[in-house]
């Protein structure tokens, strides 16, 4: 069993794949990358927007 550094948490929101089939603002994905590189949930399919 190798041996290493614990997994750090993830800062990847979770998005609802189901919510996200059709989107195209994140073509399915569920989530967007900011200008300044950070990953969000879709404002268009995700909060409530569409």
């Amino acid at each position: 069993m190798p041996s290493g550094a614990d997994r750090a948490p993830s800062t990847v929101p979770r998005a609802d794949l189901a919510r996200a089939a059709d989107c195209e603002v994140c073509r399915g994905w569920g989530t967007v990358v900011t200008d300044d590189g950070r990953h969000e949930l879709c404002p268009a399919c995700q909060t409530g927007g569409r």
